[in-house]
Order: C-alpha cells, then sequence, then structure tokens
C-alpha cells in the first residue's frame, strides 16, 4: 500500500537490495537532484506530495566495457495516483497504488537477471512518485518544462505519466541504448 511503499522508500528497498552484490550499481536522485537535472515532469507531479519524487537508476556489470550498447528499461512508479487536482472519482481509486507496477516489473527483471547470472550489461531507470492534490500541486492550464527542454502545457493532472516517463526517457539518451524498453 501507498503508505509503506512511497517513492523514497522504493529507492532504499533498491539500495537494500543492491548490498553486497559486486555487478550492481543503484543510485537515488532526490528532490535537488532531479532539479539538477532539470526534470520538470518528474518534479510537478510529485511536488503536490509531501513525499517528494525520485529517480533509481540500476546499473548491471557498471565496469563491463564503456563504449558497449546497453539496453535500458524504464519502469513506471507511480506509487499512488489521486489523479491530482483532476481528481479521480473515489471508486476504485483504492487500487491506484498499482500504478507503480512498472517499477515493480523492471526490479523484479533486475532481480531475475542478476539471481540468473545471466552475463548481461542492462540500465534499468524508475522514476517514482506520489500524484496528490495540494496547494502547491500542478493545475491544468500549467505550462511545465522537461528534461528535454519541450515545454508541456498540463491539460489533465490525471495524465502524469507521460510527465514523468518522458523525464525519464530523456535520461535514458545519456547511455545511447541499443533499445528501450518502457513498462
Amino acid at each position: 500500500p501507498a503508505n509503506v511503499l512511497y517513492p523514497m522508500e522504493y529507492a532504499r528497498r533498491a539500495v537494500e537490495w543492491s548490498k553486497g552484490k559486486a555487478n550492481v550499481e543503484v543510485e537515488v536522485y532526490d528532490w535537488d537532484k532531479l532539479q539538477e537535472l532539470g526534470m520538470g515532469g518528474l518534479i510537478n507531479v510529485g511536488k503536490g506530495s509531501e513525499r517528494k519524487p525520485c529517480m533509481v537508476l540500476f546499473t548491471l556489470n557498471p565496469d563491463s566495457d564503456e563504449g558497449i550498447q546497453r539496453p535500458c528499461i524504464v519502469g513506471k512508479g507511480i506509487t499512488f495516483d489521486t489523479g491530482g487536482i483532476s481528481i479521480k472519482p473515489t471508486g476504485g481509486m483504492w487500487d491506484m497504488k498499482y500504478d507503480m507496477c512498472g517499477a515493480a516489473s523492471v526490479l523484479g527483471v533486475m532481480r531475475a537477471v542478476v539471481e540468473m547470472n545471466l552475463s548481461v550489461n542492462l540500465t534499468v531507470v524508475v522514476p517514482a512518485v506520489e500524484n496528490m492534490p495540494a496547494h502547491n500541486a500542478s493545475k491544468p492550464g500549467d505550462v511545465v518544462k522537461s528534461m528535454s527542454g519541450q515545454t508541456i502545457e498540463i491539460l489533465n493532472t490525471d495524465a502524469e505519466g507521460r510527465l514523468i516517463l518522458c523525464d525519464a526517457l530523456t535520461y535514458c539518451e545519456r547511455f545511447n541504448p541499443e533499445v528501450v524498453i518502457d513498462i
């Protein structure tokens, strides 16, 4: 549930899982780092929550050949989605904790690849956020600047997935991946 698994708790568990695994590196980008990177989509979705967003970067075999192109997997981690200011109807809102299934899936992929000792190089990116209504939440009509430098007009705050994914996918470009899989 969202009161147990929120963005930084996901990150903490990812770091904990990686301890002692020589071929796995996990980095957590907190609120300040997201701002430094200019991740306006992720920041604006998460700013209405007390629990700020983060991004988790997993690298499998980080010390392998520098120039190698590695696949990149992106998993959407919306640990709870109220819809923000464009709030969802109450019926079924309890299951919005499942909006983080992309993040859960990519951690599962990473764990499976490590446990099977597959000799692959892999990068996994997880933007993690809660989409909540608050006095400082994004509003319909707001214009935000994504990491790519493009501006986005928010017409519905319940369309948060594309905002966090555009920043995560832009971030993936720095790895020059041979393929990007978006979950």
